[in-house]
């Protein structure tokens, strides 16, 4: 059942039901209620409490609350590496990869969190600054 789900998500995440509720802006008892099966859970409410226990909405509707990625997620990780490289393409000196890594979990995030809120299409437009700041690039003519 999804409160079932919700709670063992939580825990996975490692999140106590002070931490989570806090994190979430709801109460500890709200928080109870609805992994007690007392509360239900709204289609937004859901997003939220997957987004803070770093699962997809869908794992927790389906049953299989497992802390890997989806398709859409692998592909649209796939799409903001292939940004970030074109955007790198004959840069120099090339920043490091952990400089790297980081711009593309800074992308990710907020692309992840975009799509569940909106259901937006990859754009990378949106991300210009963000590696232009996070990569230090001096041009910014690209």
């Amino acid at each position: 059942m999804l409160h079932e789900k919700l709670k063992e998500a939580r825990l996975n995440a490692k999140l106590t039901v002070t931490e989570a509720a806090k994190r979430l802006g709801m109460s500890q008892s709200t928080l109870s209620r609805i992994e007690g099966g007392d509360t239900g859970v709204s289609s937004q409410r859901l997003v939220d409490l997957a987004s803070t226990y770093g699962v997809a909405p869908s794992a927790l509707l389906d049953g299989s609350v497992v802390r890997s990625m989806s398709e859409n997620d692998l592909e649209r990780m796939g799409l903001v590496i292939e940004f970030v490289e074109e955007s790198l393409a004959g840069t120099t000196p090339r920043p490091s990869p952990g400089e790297v890594r980081d711009t593309v979990i800074a992308i990710f995030k907020q692309e992840t969190a975009l799509s569940w809120d909106t259901g937006a299409a990859f754009d990378p437009s949106r991300y210009k600054d963000i590696v232009n700041l996070k990569l230090r690039r001096q041009d910014s003519s690209d």
